[in-house]
């Protein structure tokens, strides 16, 4: 049994139904593909994530930022 349509459907008929379906969506569909910005307006991630430079989302603290460890220096004895 196969599961094709019974006739071929038009160029136009078939955008048609696409651009409905994303006049519909369109709102849902951004929000999907929406990143997260720093201050200097370069992209972190995406929004439904925790930003990983300041560990915030949706402007609360969620996550301690990730800092570099400086390493101290012990003495060794011979």
């Amino acid at each position: 049994m196969t599961f094709s349509p019974k006739q071929q459907l038009s160029r136009v008929r078939g955008r048609k139904r696409y651009s409905a379906w994303v006049r519909i969506n369109a709102k849902r569909l951004t929000d999907l593909c929406a990143l997260q910005y720093d201050k200097d307006g370069n992209a972190l991630g995406l929004a439904h994530f925790a930003s990983p430079v300041t560990g915030t989302y949706k402007g609360r603290t969620v996550l301690s930022p990730k800092r570099q460890k400086v390493k101290s220096i012990k003495k060794i004895r011979a």
